[in-house]
């Protein structure tokens, strides 16, 4: 009993001091299509969404989003979600609002209920915002913690990485489910 309780408190200081967190995963690159990328505890691969902007820079009106891994564990290459990662897991649905041109409600199908809009800000330019510690931000990246020891992985929390729109100052926010 006593090695039992010593193992389960030495993974949770474990846990506390960040072994899981995504401090030394690579980072894409940084470019106009790059809205904001997900990482995860599983692996160091990324869930990368872009803009899909038009020969002049405007986003295109039926499919503003590109969303594909970066393979980082494998050679780092492109991979386009699979099917049932698109409709569970990563995949995003945008719906235009009014008739504002290059301004769309984003939905992330794993998660519906938060808000995300895309906006475009200039040809070539857009962004991605949202709520942030009850700051409106520009959002750069999401880490997402799940227990994977089920059929399905349960999301245990969601940490939310951007930047005040107003002060510009970094906001963060974790969502724990």
């Amino acid at each position: 009993m006593k090695k039992i309780l010593i193992i389960l408190c030495g993974s949770i200081l474990l846990l506390s001091f960040g072994i899981y967190s995504a401090e030394n995963y690579p980072v894409p690159v940084k470019n106009n299509k790059l809205l904001f990328y997900i990482q995860r505890n599983h692996n160091k691969n990324t869930i990368v969404y872009d803009a899909n902007f038009d020969k002049n820079g405007v986003l295109d009106e039926n499919n503003p989003v590109h969303v594909y891994w970066i393979r980082y564990e494998e050679q780092g290459q492109k991979m386009e979600l699979r099917t049932i990662e698109k409709w569970y897991a990563y995949g995003v649905k945008n719906e235009k609002v009014g008739n504002r041109k290059g301004y769309f409600r984003l939905k992330l199908v794993a998660n519906e209920g938060h808000k995300f809009w895309l906006k475009q800000e200039a040809p070539f330019k857009a962004g991605v915002y949202t709520t942030i510690d009850n700051k409106m931000s520009l959002l750069d990246h999401m880490y997402i913690f799940a227990d994977e020891s089920g059929i399905w992985p349960k999301v245990m929390y969601v940490e939310l990485f951007g930047q005040d729109t107003i002060t510009l100052q970094t906001t963060y926010e974790k969502i724990i489910y």
